[in-house]
């Protein structure tokens, strides 16, 4: 079976039905896209490669324009198990710097990360000037 309808196949199993006539409302019930204006997490989403970036993008773009805190980073090689010790050191610092940022509060001081940082508060910000979010003090500081 073709890769790109395997993968159609796998939404229809996960959501429960196909996204057309009458299940196309049990979609916008269930699917997370449909979804992202309850969204009140930051939320960093890495992709793998060409597919998985594609198939990121709807949320990510969602959330953007709602002004959620959210970052996309794509990585255009590789694979879910990082074997590539560069990629990894990218993937899981990322990863730590962006949980001590939103949990903690808290910034590395190097300066090759001030992008990353500023990028960061910027979308703090929006989402704290973003009507529909709740802030919860205990998931997000500051």
């Amino acid at each position: 079976m073709d890769a790109d309808l395997s993968a159609l196949n796998e939404f229809d199993a996960i959501i429960g039905v196909p996204p057309f006539g009458k299940g196309l409302e049990t979609w916008i019930q269930r699917s997370p896209e449909f979804n992202m204006d309850r969204v009140t997490t930051p939320l960093q989403i890495v992709a793998i490669g060409k597919w998985s970036a594609l198939s990121s993008w709807e949320p990510y773009a969602a959330l953007r324009y709602l002004h959620k805190a959210v970052d996309l980073i794509v990585f255009t090689e590789g694979q879910h198990v990082m074997t590539n010790p560069s990629e990894r050191i990218v993937s899981q610092g990322g990863t730590v710097d962006w949980f001590r940022f939103w949990l903690k509060d808290e910034e590395d001081p190097d300066p090759a990360k001030a992008g990353q940082y500023a990028r960061w508060r910027a979308m703090r910000n929006r989402q704290r000037t973003n009507p529909d979010w709740h802030q919860n003090e205990a998931s997000c500081p500051g």
